[in-house]
């Protein structure tokens, strides 16, 4: 099982010219399972303060009330792109970042009581943004939910809260490429539901404080922490399409099955290099060949 999440991580992790969505969706997780840094799977009422509720529900929180949690979604995001996060946000500050490799970005930060006091601002890739204070347009409050979505589609990146706009956009070069994604500030007093991701180029396994090797090892042993699921008990893998690795830091993935426009699918064989020092892959163009 190890060794086909791992193949699993590899993969999303490789740098293929493909956008795809990232989804970590607490909900679908057990209780106790773990994610990011400091962060767990815990289960409740809808209102916080009740306990004897028939129907419960489950969400990411921090693992203690002297812990803060913080998740990064790894992968590169540029161009068009959403980030959406269901929270019930309970006190500042809390930060929901995109950054560059050089930790420049677009940062929406709350900040005072949440949801009343808030920055959405540019750091050296932009300009304009807004800032203010008073009650965001469409916020819930008193133990409710509420979508966070930061939106950008040619270079104009928007934030909305339960998809009401809040301020003036970041005009940005489109072309930028983040490299991250990452929510800090989670206490044990706040309630991560989900976190997608729309035009993530290759996918991610979440990173734990920045630690790629602690995230990639998080994606073997937990891979619910990574978003990744598998049906059955995940152990049964057709021997001529089994993912190799091998020492020279090569990824061999014999079968990647590929939809075509007719509503078909073709089946490829293709081989990635590992980019010296670090954990990510790049696709041999050369080695593309279907089966």
């Amino acid at each position: 099982m190890k060794k086909l999440v791992l193949y699993f991580c590899l993969l999303v992790l490789a740098q293929v010219s493909m956008a795809e969505d990232y989804l970590l969706d607490a909900t679908t997780m057990t209780v106790g399972t773990t994610s990011g840094e400091n962060l767990v799977v815990k289960e409740g009422c809808l209102d916080p303060n009740e306990t004897g509720c028939g129907e419960k529900y489950k969400w990411l929180t921090s693992v203690s009330p002297i812990k803060i949690g913080n998740l990064q979604v790894v992968g590169q995001v540029t161009g068009d792109f959403e980030i959406v996060v269901t929270v019930d946000f309970a006190l500042a500050p809390k930060t929901i970042q995109l950054l560059t490799a050089d930790n420049k970005g677009i940062t929406l930060k709350f900040k005072g009581d949440v949801g009343s006091g808030w920055d959405f601002k540019p750091n050296g890739v932009g300009e304009d943004g807004d800032s203010g204070y008073g009650r965001l347009p469409g916020w819930h409050y008193l133990n409710n939910f509420n979508e966070i979505k930061i939106s950008a589609q040619n270079g104009v990146a928007n934030v909305y809260t339960n998809g009401q706009v809040a301020g003036d956009p970041i005009n940005f070069d489109s072309g930028v490429v983040f490299e991250r994604v990452a929510i800090e500030g989670i206490t044990s007093t706040d309630r991560l539901v989900d976190v997608k991701v729309r035009g993530i180029q290759g996918g991610s396994c979440p990173v734990v404080s920045g630690d790629y090797e602690a995230g990639r090892q998080a994606c073997i042993s937990n891979p619910a922490s990574c978003g990744i699921t598998a049906s059955g008990d995940g152990t049964t893998v057709s021997g001529d399409c089994m993912a190799n690795y091998s020492s020279s830091g090569q990824l061999h993935v014999p079968c990647v099955s590929v939809p075509d426009a007719f509503g078909g699918t073709t089946v490829y064989d293709i081989k990635l290099n590992q980019q010296s020092g670090s954990f990510t892959f790049d696709l041999d163009m050369g080695s593309v060949k279907s089966k």
